[in-house]
This record gives structure tokens, sequence and C-alpha cells, in this order.
């Protein structure tokens, strides 16, 4: 399978980052693809889907079985990039790559919630787009700070688990 691996954040350290590795990893018998999504224009009508960047990003999505999306939480929602990138793949709207697309989500943050207000505003954004949402057990992970060590691996095993766990059930929603 190929799976599209779409990150909210792109800081140096960023945990987002750190956990699509580790998914990278647990799909090792999988294509996996990150695109850039900090390269994208901010949408705007005005502006055609001709750029390389928005272009690509939208091949991709339609190349894939499925999307990944681990986001930090920011502010009680999701980061404009990762909106911005949304926005552009889900043109022409209801018809759009996203249409019937399977989308799982992982978020993370240093707070105990976990980032359980972005994945709830991710859910409202990809059923407007009309994905295929992945009805499981959330994975939020809360203490996301207190799971890597100073090298940007994880170090934390339950997370590990939990989220090998939740892609194989995700490999399962897309099959049937």
């Amino acid at each position: 399978m190929k799976f599209l691996l779409l990150s909210g954040s792109f800081r140096k350290n960023s945990y987002s980052l750190g956990l699509l590795d580790v998914v990278s990893e647990l799909l090792i018998a999988h294509q996996t693809a990150r695109p850039q999504l900090d390269n994208l224009p901010f949408y705007s009508d005005d502006i055609e889907i001709n750029d390389t960047a928005m272009s690509a990003l939208i091949t991709q999505i339609e190349d894939a079985d499925g999307i990944i999306v681990c986001t930090p939480e920011y502010n009680h929602s999701i980061p404009a990039v990762l909106k911005n990138a949304i926005d552009w793949a889900s043109r022409p709207a209801f018809h759009s790559c996203l249409k019937d697309k399977p989308v799982t989500f992982i978020t993370q943050a240093v707070s105990p919630v976990g980032g359980a207000r972005a994945q709830a505003h991710l859910k409202l954004v990809f059923d407007a787009c009309l994905s295929k949402l992945h009805n499981s057990h959330e994975m939020m992970i809360a203490g996301i700070n207190q799971k890597f060590n100073a090298e940007m691996q994880l170090t934390d095993d339950q997370t590990r688990q939990r989220l090998q766990r939740h892609l194989d059930g995700f490999i399962q929603f897309i099959e049937c």
C-alpha cells in the first residue's frame, strides 16, 4: 500500500515529524511519502493549481491508498500549514482528490489533552471533503515532550505499540 504522511509541523525537532518517522518505520512493508506542506502558497481561488508543489501534492493524494495526518494542536485547532494544504487539495468541492480517500489522525501535545480538539477539527474538515474517516480509538499522545530523547527518537514503548495497533487498524479499514 501507499501512504501519504501529512505533518502539521515543520519546525526543527518537530514531534509530528518524529512520529511520522516512526510511522514510516512501522510501515516498512509499504510505501510512504511525506510532502513539505510549508512550500505551498496560501490558498486563494485566484491562484491556479498549476504550481509544482500544489500539483505534486494532489498527485500524491490521488496515488495514495490512505492518508495519515500527524499534527500538534495550535490554539485548540489545527496548524495553518495543514489547513492550507487541505484547502488546496479539497478543490473542486465535493469532487476533489480527497473524496472517498481513507484518512486517519494522530495528534499530540505536551498537554494532557493530547491534541483532542485538533483531532475533532480534522474530523470536521475531512468529513466536509467527503473523505473516509477511520473510525477507531482516537490516537492522541499526551505529554509528547517526554516520549522522545534529545536525538528525536521515540523512547516510549507503549506509544510505539499504540501506533502499531492504530496503523494495523487503519490498514484493515482500507482493505474492507
